[in-house]
């Protein structure tokens, strides 16, 4: 489709937020998404609370796009 071959950085940035937004265990997590469309990359950082949280964004951040490379900065922090 049209939609992947050129997508705007605040288009790929909305479609990861909102993957991210429908997963009831990340939507608390404070996460940033920065996206460069042109590199096919989307970086994401913030923190949550588990190892499974984590990679459960990045697997989402994959799915808004056939082929993005994401970039891992999400710190975990267990809620003590």
């Amino acid at each position: 489709t049209a939609l992947n071959r050129s997508m705007s950085n605040s288009a790929l940035e909305k479609a990861v937020r909102a993957k991210l937004e429908n997963d009831p265990q990340l939507k608390e997590a404070d996460l940033s998404v920065n996206a460069d469309a042109e590199r096919n990359e989307i970086t994401l950082s913030g923190t949550v609370r588990s190892r499974a949280a984590r990679e459960k964004a990045v697997e989402l951040a994959k799915s808004a796009k056939p082929g993005v490379a994401v970039n891992d900065k999400i710190d975990v922090k267990p809620v003590s």
